[in-house]
């Protein structure tokens, strides 16, 4: 996957004559679903408010299975009681420019206070991606390694989860005097004089800026229909990504990806930062570029609409609560449908399109404009196909 690192290269580029590097990282092999009941997370909103509706019964729920109706054999109520509880992770972008608002106490415990939304049934994961400076090959280089670890694994206990995030948010507050030149352009001219940037022979093949993912970095993305489906095979996985969105891939990789996270049922959600005038140069430049390159940018909002999930943008401090308990409450507010697989239908090896189609009725009985949130579709496994 390449991220904002290409972007952020060629801007140093622009801004210091130099050549630049970055670094791929290595897909992974494609999961499918080892359940013989298609699960089907489904919000339901008004289009206007973009309130979650929750009162729906079964008969207004339609899923579509490559265009053949399904009969459903499980349904539960959006707000209630739910077969599956949630395996949520947070992932906390702080190598994006998310950090300069998850730096903050308040936006911190506005998640938390978001999260207590949550029955007691559903676990939380809590990880966190960053930037480590590093020693460049030479003087006039900035270098960085890009680091991930997981501060808090699955887990019930919200003691923990809300530990887990303080510190992210110390961290962060940290780590942000080291990283701050790659989100402003006057902190980016300063470090880049400092370091003699200015000063380098354009025709160089070393680069200004590298930005090189560390051995055993893990994008909890990718590696979500792998790692977090297997092990909570029984679970909603969702992931809520904490970023600016300023990330691309190749088309045909991020569509690999796509049907990787619907084929395990794992559902994204980006909460993104608005960007700031550095942030909208590069979003910009990706804009620009990606067609070209044959790459898709802002791929966490591509993922949350394959996936069914949301995505919300965060223009000030002041809107981050509100967005996260959004993201947080529509979480809870979700429809559970599901439909048997029979033991007779044929495996060839291919994702099924799914399609849910919703009637909603007003007091007066007139039909709601609403949106429908579900993932795209899902794969039949070998158990299925030879299950009694």
């Amino acid at each position: 996957m390449i991220k904002r690192t290409f972007f952020l290269c060629l801007l140093s580029l622009a801004l210091f004559g130099g050549a630049v590097a970055a670094q791929e990282l290595a897909a992974e092999e494609t999961v499918r679903v080892e359940t013989r009941v298609v699960f089907i997370d489904t919000l339901v909103q008004d289009k206007r408010t973009r309130t979650p509706i929750i009162d729906l019964t079964r008969e207004s729920f339609e899923v579509l299975d490559n265009g053949r109706p399904r009969s459903l054999t499980y349904f539960s109520h959006g707000g209630s009681a739910r077969k599956r509880p949630l395996a949520l992770v947070l992932s906390l972008d702080l190598w994006t420019s998310a950090i300069l608002y998850l730096e903050r106490p308040e936006i911190v415990e506005s998640i938390i206070s978001a999260l207590q939304q949550l029955p007691p049934e559903d676990e939380i994961s809590v990880v966190q991606t960053w930037l480590e400076p590093t020693t460049p090959a030479y003087p006039s280089q900035l270098a960085f390694r890009l680091e991930s670890k997981t501060i808090e694994g699955f887990t019930h206990d919200r003691a923990k989860i809300y530990a887990a995030l303080r510190s992210v948010q110390r961290f962060a507050r940290e780590n942000l005097p080291h990283v701050k030149m790659l989100f402003s352009f006057k902190d980016l001219f300063k470090a880049g004089a400092r370091a003699g940037l200015g000063n380098i022979d354009p025709n160089s093949p070393d680069p200004p800026l590298i930005i090189t993912p560390a051995p055993g970095f893990e994008d909890i993305i990718e590696r979500a229909p792998i790692v977090v489906a297997r092990e909570r095979a029984n679970s909603q996985v969702v992931i809520a990504d904490f970023t600016d969105d300023l990330e691309s891939n190749y088309l045909n990789r991020s569509a690999e990806m796509a049907r990787k996270l619907i084929g395990a049922g794992v559902v994204v959600n980006g909460l993104v930062v608005e960007r700031n005038l550095f942030g909208k140069t590069i979003s910009a430049l990706g804009e620009l570029l990606s067609p070209a390159l044959g790459q898709r940018f802002h791929t966490t909002s591509y993922y949350s609409k394959q996936t069914g999930g949301e995505t919300v943008t965060i223009s000030s401090p002041g809107e981050f609560n509100a967005a996260v308990k959004r993201i947080i409450g529509n979480l809870a507010a979700r429809y559970s449908l599901g439909f048997t697989i029979g033991a007779d239908e044929k495996d060839d090896g291919r994702m099924r399109r799914l399609e849910v189609r919703v009637k909603a009725r007003d007091a007066r009985g007139k039909n709601r404009k609403i949106i429908v949130s579900a993932r795209r579709g899902y794969y039949l496994s070998e158990q299925m196909r030879t299950a009694p």
